[in-house]
């Protein structure tokens, strides 16, 4: 009696079955790398828009009108549509003659970017 050489079907449904599962499962991690790297672009993106304004508040005067205290929002478009910037300026905190300025930033999606910093007289 002779034996032929090869593979049954039963161990090539199971070959079969643990490609596919292997398969899927870089699939599924695939999906979720790419939603990460649009999470982070979106993060990274607020976080330079809201370092552009405290720069912009930074260089001006500390007795100039742009520095008044109160809350301003910008809701920004063109390449950044969608993304909304609020800036917060308080007098005398935390002690007299300096201001705490935070700059808020929030993407599309609702990822929150917050930078805050002081400014003496």
């Amino acid at each position: 009696m002779t034996r032929e050489a090869g593979f049954s079907l039963v161990e090539v449904l199971v070959a079969l079955a643990l490609i596919s599962g292997g398969l899927l499962a870089i699939a599924t991690m695939s999906v979720t790398s790419l939603q990460s790297v649009d999470r982070s672009g979106e993060e990274t993106t607020a976080l330079i828009l809201g370092q552009q304004r405290m720069e912009w508040i930074r260089n001006q005067a500390y007795d100039s009108t742009a520095l008044t205290a109160g809350t301003t929002t910008e809701t920004l478009n063109g390449d950044y549509a969608g993304y909304t910037r609020v800036t917060l300026i308080v007098d005398d905190t935390p002690i007299a003659d300096v201001k705490r300025i935070d700059v808020s930033t929030t993407s599309p999606s609702g990822r929150f970017v917050r930078l805050s910093s002081f400014m003496a007289e």
